[in-house]
């Protein structure tokens, strides 16, 4: 009964031992618990703008083929995005 008693203990001793070790390590060194979920965090947001960019990537590849395939979409684009004019055309703008 006393040795079962000792053994306990000591398994107890050597988990609080341990998890202090952990603790110490973790908060002393360069890398810690808390970096591991700052870094998870900023690894969800890089991959969240990544996405943002590949549909950004997708819609330009689609504007570019359509600008390709279609004089009259290309001569709009021209027109609304860059103001390009005819000749004998002027642009006038209107301040609020």
């Amino acid at each position: 009964m006393r040795a079962n008693y000792l053994d306990t203990r000591i398994h107890h001793a050597l988990l609080i031992a341990a998890i202090l070790t952990l603790s110490i390590a973790s908060f002393r060194g360069k890398t810690s618990v808390l970096d591991y979920f700052d870094l998870k965090e900023s690894s969800l947001v890089l991959k969240d703008a990544l996405n943002k960019i590949e549909l950004d990537i997708e819609r330009l590849r689609l504007e570019i083929k359509r600008i390709k395939e279609s004089p009259s979409y290309a001569h709009k684009v021209l027109r609304d995005k860059y103001h390009i004019t005819e000749e004998g055309e002027s642009i006038i703008f209107f301040a609020d």
